[in-house]
């Protein structure tokens, strides 16, 4: 009864909203020259989140199992409390699921983060049953060892029977962290439990829609940023610990 009022609660705008952030996609102008246009980013559960710290490690490993940035993904829920967190399994060199505080997350990452908006918002009862996932995974271990796998030459990806084999399992003992937000999005019913392998899919995966397509259910990457202009080196943005 406390959990339902505490969601409908937060779902009405009780709770007072974090500090302002803003996400940046590149769009062509007239004169066909690209440029970063942005806008106030309100997070919502089912959001999907793209982490790359830009570590050279990570780079080789990840390019091992036969794909690339970004290294890492969670997926945006709201906590029993009303607040927003991300669920993420392995991170900061800790290898096990976490639910993290939203805000402090985001602020803290040094490096880049890309955003996936969901298009259409999950209904109470569908965040609900992703906020009872996530409070079930919290704790549980990292599946280092069929990671691990991924990076041999008959791994499960590219495979001629990975079709066979490739499924979504919505309660693992260990999870990596594509797997744990595919099958958190199938658990709020955001997608089936079929539509997408997440024993097969990488954070990039998640990210560009190259071998699997996301873009039913979710809008295209963009710059998570937490102010309203991007900081400019020469033609680039700095990301990563940039001044408030």
């Amino acid at each position: 009864m406390l959990s339902s009022l505490i969601m409908a609660l937060s779902l009405s705008g009780f709770f007072l909203e974090p500090a302002p952030a803003y996400i940046f996609r590149i769009n062509a102008s007239p004169d066909n020259t690209a440029r970063m246009e942005g806008e106030r980013y309100r997070p919502q559960p089912g959001d999907i989140l793209l982490f790359d710290d830009h570590n050279t490690l990570s780079a080789k490993l990840y390019r091992t199992c036969g794909t690339a940035a970004p290294f890492h993904a969670g997926i945006v829920f709201r906590k029993q409390d009303g607040t927003l967190a991300s669920l993420e399994a392995g991170t900061n060199g800790v290898k096990k699921v976490f639910n993290f505080d939203l805000e402090p997350r985001l602020r803290g990452f040094d490096g880049t983060i890309l955003v996936r908006r969901l298009r259409k918002s999950i209904t109470p009862a569908q965040s609900k049953q992703l906020s009872e996932f996530a409070a079930a995974q919290e704790g549980k271990p990292y599946a280092t060892g069929r990671l691990a796998l991924q990076t041999v030459p008959l791994r499960l990806r590219t495979a001629e029977y990975s079709r066979t084999f490739g499924k979504t399992v919505l309660d693992r003992d260990r999870w990596f962290c594509s797997e744990l937000v595919v099958a958190a999005g199938a658990v709020a019913g955001i997608w089936g439990v079929e539509t997408y392998p997440a024993n097969m899919m990488y954070p990039r995966d998640l990210c560009y829609d190259e071998h699997f397509d996301l873009s039913p259910y979710h809008e295209p990457p963009a710059l998570w940023y937490p102010r309203a202009e991007l900081d400019r080196i020469g033609e680039g943005a700095r990301v990563g610990h940039v001044k408030k």
